[in-house]
């Protein structure tokens, strides 16, 4: 008899072990006070709270879902102390809504509150949030985590923020940066109502592609920039920069359906930057003395340059597409069409397309 019924568990334990592996951890309105390790399937009622002295570490694979609890509020993950999700390629971890049909900003996203310690997240897919991550006072590093549905991408608040392959797509606003520090290098904001706002902020962006948003590609206000192998294109209006001072560097504008690149009392040198194929004007500036040089502008609907201002502005040794006056003057709006507007420098300008990346 004995022989029987450990034959049958022995002949059970395949069916047993897979049940096992589906239950998840359930959280329920819980604050964590110690370290703690998530893996397999988490489900959040209501929120989680990482206490300060606590770490929250997340495994490869982890499925986190989260869910109202009795009240209305979004569900969401507040981090005080450290979190460290480290997925993979193979095994990204997932942080999601638990719903069948779920829609954009269905719980409330990652929080972190008054945290400068090393949070990180790796090859994470943040879906459905109304603010995938929510930084305030806080610093953290996103490494090739993906960010879909959200109502907002990644919002910051005095905080330090870098990306690095990351990406944010089909969202309200990608990226939205208040007094912070933003770094981002290697990263795609695409299909967003608007790609990134920047305010008060030091951004600096390498190779990022900001495209094919429905009303703006990037929206810049008092900050210092540098932004180095950019593209933005395919946007509804390209890049509205109002105020601050910084660089543009080797980035292309090309096939926005508005202005392609408007300047409102920047100081912003523009170096080897292309501008091509906008259905509109490819730069408009109202003062701020800005700077051109060896860049190319060639098929745009509107002006190659666009002076609203009262100022000059400095345009030597840029490529027109073309290298006879008349044809390079007509694509200009300054003085000589307008006495109230400052007057634009080309001569002496390239008489071939100059070399814009390296």
């Amino acid at each position: 008899m004995k022989l029987f019924i450990a034959v049958c568990l022995i002949l059970c334990m395949p069916m047993i072990l897979p049940a096992a592996d589906l239950r998840s951890d359930v959280y329920t309105e819980a604050v964590i006070s110690e370290d703690v390790t998530w893996r397999g399937s988490v489900l959040v009622r209501g929120f989680v709270v990482v206490a300060p002295q606590a770490t929250l570490r997340i495994e490869p694979g982890t499925v986190v879902r989260f869910a109202k609890a009795a009240g209305q509020q979004l569900p969401n993950l507040v981090v005080q102390g450290r979190i460290h999700a480290s997925g993979s390629i193979e095994q990204p971890i997932i942080f999601t809504a638990d719903s069948a049909s779920p829609s954009r900003g269905e719980w409330g996203g990652i929080v972190l509150i008054s945290t400068e310690k090393r949070n990180q997240l790796d090859q994470c897919r943040i879906k459905y949030a109304q603010s995938g991550i929510d930084t305030r006072f806080s610093s953290v590093a996103l490494n090739a985590v993906s960010i879909e549905q959200a109502e907002t991408g990644v919002l910051s608040y005095d905080s330090v923020v870098q990306m690095n392959g990351t990406s944010v797509a089909d969202s309200g606003t990608g990226i939205e940066i208040h007094t912070s520090e933003f770094e981002a290098r290697d990263s795609t904001l695409s299909s967003c109502q608007r790609g990134a706002l920047f305010y008060s902020s030091a951004v600096a962006l390498s190779t990022v592609k900001i495209t094919n948003n429905l009303q703006s590609g990037l929206e810049i206000t008092d900050c210092r920039i540098k932004i180095t192998g950019g593209d933005v294109s395919g946007n509804e209006l390209g890049a509205r920069i109002k105020g601050g001072e910084g660089q543009l560097l080797m980035t292309s504008f090309q096939r926005n359906k508005q202005t392609a690149l408007h300047l409102l009392g920047s100081r912003i040198k523009i170096q080897r930057c292309l501008f091509a194929d906008n259905s509109q004007d490819a730069l408009r500036t109202e003062d701020g003395l800005a700077l051109l040089l060896n860049n190319a502008f060639s098929a745009n609907g509107g002006f190659n340059v666009y002076n609203a201002g009262s100022e000059s502005v400095t345009a030597r040794q840029n490529w027109w597409g073309a290298t006879d006056q008349s044809t390079i003057s007509r694509k200009m709006y300054d003085i000589t069409r307008d006495k109230k507007a400052g007057i634009i420098v080309v001569y002496p300008w390239l008489n071939e397309k100059p070399q814009l990346m390296p």
